[in-house]
């Protein structure tokens, strides 16, 4: 017994010492979070990263660590196109930051997505003229002690329709489910956290759609803005953890952020984190866009975790992404036709979706439409200028209902680490049925890639393909512009890069 005992305190220290930092910007001190609010007992990831003010001058920045060293082969800095030069010595890495942005110090030979550290670079902060602060107002409890919806719910709703923004100073602010507002300014303080009590599930199961829990609510909303350097904490570790001591189980798929039939919502510069389901959700809705926003979910599958997918616009037009960050244990973003929701006679079509200037890190799929396409057309989509750090798949397209994907532009797109999952390839198109007797077949066509650069081949081979003979050459047609992989310029369908057994697909080289 004691043996054991000593062999488990070793692994422990061991794990804690992998995963021990300090951060430093221009010799001051940085805080390194942590996931929150997590116990061990869950063994889960307790991924670190920290947020650092840029003022339009660069920053010296220190990772130290006392018990671990940087070895040169088991480190490396991204995005590389930051072509940040780093000096090591001993426990030391040491470099500059010129830009806001977001840098991935990843460990190259561990898998482990909990060794990585993400130091988050930022505008200062802007806190608006006019306001309402919540605590003053309100009486609330920013301790994290008490829960505090009906408080928290009856502020949003006078907001709603004001010229003063409702203000959340700095504090955790222990919530169920809250519904936000049209005509409505919301302001989260930097270091200030809404965050899921996970005292009852049953305050997120929904009564408006069958199985689109949630925690926070934007329904039928016109012209909202969420703003500011603060988080919203779907505690989804925890929540999950209990969905699973609860019956049944099929409930705990929470959404930590559902828009639904919703448009002009502007969320800016916030943290959305630790998800129990998908963490944003966006159905039915237009003209939506996210800037400066920084997206993570717990990236470690285990029993109490199912689909971390990032961002989810489904249904949905006008959808911009934009100088972001998303950490995902899923696709990071996957633009479906869902049909929830809605008679799935009249399923939305997807329209005018842009993701851009973003670094993404994911288990799984970095860019990806599909896999639900149950509406008639997903088209005008846009993919340009994007860093996909780690994944399983970097490009993904996947048309199981029927659907017509059309001009989708991926542009620009640097692809750097395999994350060892299910497939391990570079480009995944396919069209293929969900269900043989009743599905239909969908098309895709007029698609680019462009100007794309592969640090690496991926183990597997990129795949392009039609599953059914039905089907003709030209409905999965691609063209290819200036796209290198590991320096070597894509030109034809070379066999060293494209699984020609399974390749039946229209291919252009340029």
């Amino acid at each position: 017994m004691r043996f054991f005992l000593s062999i488990f305190i070793y692994l422990l220290v061991f794990q804690l010492k992998a995963q021990t930092y300090n951060v430093f910007a221009d010799g001051n001190p940085v805080k390194v979070h942590q996931q929150n609010d997590v116990p061990l007992d869950q063994g889960l990831s307790n991924y670190k990263f920290a947020r650092i003010t840029f003022r339009g001058k660069p920053i010296e920045i220190r990772v130290a660590s006392t018990d671990f060293y940087f070895n040169a082969s088991e480190w490396s800095i991204s995005p590389k196109r930051y072509k940040i030069k780093a000096d090591k010595s001993g426990n030391q890495l040491n470099f500059k930051m010129d830009r806001l942005g977001y840098v991935v110090i990843r460990f190259s030979q561990d898998q482990d997505f909990t060794k990585r550290l993400v130091l988050l670079f930022e505008t200062p902060e802007v806190v608006p003229d006019k306001i309402v602060n919540i605590v003053d107002e309100y009486g609330i409890d920013n301790s994290g002690q008490t829960n505090e919806t009906s408080k928290i719910q009856m502020a949003l709703n006078n907001i709603s329709g004001s010229d003063k923004s409702l203000y959340f100073p700095p504090g955790k602010y222990k919530t169920n489910k809250l519904e936000f507002r049209s005509n409505s300014h919301i302001h989260l303080a930097k270091n200030a956290r809404i965050i899921a009590d996970d005292n009852s599930l049953a305050s997120y199961y929904s009564k408006d759609i069958p199985n689109i829990n949630h925690f926070i609510l934007i329904k039928d909303v016109k012209n909202l803005r969420i703003s500011g350097l603060g988080s919203i904490d779907g505690n989804g570790t925890q929540i999950n953890a209990l969905s699973h001591r609860e019956k049944p189980i099929k409930n705990r798929a929470i959404r930590l952020l559902f828009i639904y039939r919703s448009t002009n919502v502007q969320i800016e510069g916030i943290i959305l984190k630790d998800a129990a389901r998908w963490n944003t959700h966006i159905l039915n809705s237009k003209h939506i866009s996210f800037r400066y926003c920084k997206l993570m979910n717990n990236p470690i599958e285990n029993k109490h975790l199912g689909s971390l997918d990032g961002w989810d616009p489904d249904s949905s037009s006008d959808v911009l992404i934009e100088n972001s960050f998303g950490w995902a244990g899923d696709d990071t973003v996957a633009i479906k036709c869902t049909g929830y929701g809605e008679n799935q006679q009249q399923i939305p079509n997807v329209e005018r979706i842009t993701v851009r200037n973003n670094v993404f890190l994911t288990k799984k799929s970095g860019l990806k439409i599909g896999t639900e396409t149950y509406c008639e057309r997903m088209q005008n989509i846009i993919f340009e200028n994007n860093d996909i750090i780690e994944s399983d798949r970097v490009m993904g397209i996947n048309v199981r209902d029927g659907a017509l994907v059309n001009n989708v532009l991926f542009k620009n797109i640097h692809a750097e680490h395999c994350h060892p999952d299910r497939k391990q390839t570079g480009i995944n198109f396919y069209i293929t049925k969900r269900n043989r007797n009743t599905s239909s077949l969908g098309r895709i066509q007029n698609i680019t890639i462009e100007d794309c650069i592969f640090k690496v081949a991926f183990p597997n081979k990129w795949a392009f393909f039609r599953h059914y003979s039905k089907t003709q050459k030209n409905d999965l047609s691609v063209h290819l512009k200036n796209v290198f992989v590991g320096g070597k310029k894509i030109n034809t369908m070379d066999s060293e890069f494209f699984d020609l057994q399974k390749n039946n697909a229209e291919l252009t080289f340029d």
